[in-house]
This record gives C-alpha cells, sequence and structure tokens, in this order.
C-alpha cells in the first residue's frame, strides 16, 4: 500500500509541476501582449524560423505540408514550445541547487570526515 501512496504522491507533484509551468507562460504571454509586445514578437519569429529550419530538412512532399500545418496552429505551437523551454530551464535551474545543497551539507557535515557508509567498511 505506501508503494502506492508514493506513486500517487509523486504523480501528484508532477502535475502540479506541468499546471504550474503552463499557467506561469500563459501569464507571462498576457504580460507580455500588455506591456512587452517585442518581445513577442520575437518569439514568434524564432519559433517560425525553428518551423522553417526543421522542415527543410524533410523530403519534399512532407517538409510543405508539415510547415503549412504547424503554421495554422502557429499561436499553440509558441505556447508549447515556451512551457517546453521554460520547463527545461526550471529542471536545470533546480538541479543546480540540488547539487549545491548537497555540497553545502557535505561541507557541513565535515570536509574531513568520510560519511558513515564508509567509516563502517574501512
Amino acid at each position: 500500500m505506501r508503494g502506492s501512496w508514493d506513486g500517487a504522491k509523486a504523480r501528484a507533484r508532477n502535475h502540479v509541476f506541468r499546471i504550474w509551468t503552463a499557467c506561469a507562460i500563459l501569464a507571462a504571454y498576457v504580460y507580455g501582449w500588455l506591456y512587452v509586445p517585442e518581445l513577442l514578437t520575437w518569439w514568434k519569429r524564432a519559433t517560425t524560423s525553428v518551423i522553417e529550419a526543421g522542415c527543410g530538412v524533410l523530403p519534399y512532399p512532407w517538409n510543405d505540408r508539415i510547415e503549412a500545418t504547424l503554421g495554422n496552429i502557429g499561436l499553440w505551437v509558441q505556447i508549447t514550445l515556451a512551457i517546453v523551454v521554460f520547463r527545461i530551464l526550471v529542471w536545470v535551474v533546480m538541479s543546480l541547487v540540488k547539487s549545491a545543497w548537497s555540497v553545502r551539507r557535505r561541507r557541513a557535515r565535515g570536509a574531513g570526515t568520510p560519511p558513515r557508509a564508509m567509516q563502517d567498511h574501512s
């Protein structure tokens, strides 16, 4: 029973993270629309360039079809890419914070003394 509860908690944390990042991007989009429209223009041009470059490497009939399809749903593609990029950035920052935290804990424990498990095996 304990394992299924841990799995449910992990899934809940995952969904909270997904909802939080999506809401943050949508809030940033609204903020950009109201106060920084040139940032949204830059993002649109950047995503369009990525789509064109990605479709440019595909063979003939598919490159035009996929580019036209992604162009027609452009706003959703832009928002989705923004969410993915934001999640990657948050993941990198959280990984750096976690590793810095573990280094700090190791230093606080004492730089000269090995961890308890290594002391037992010596």
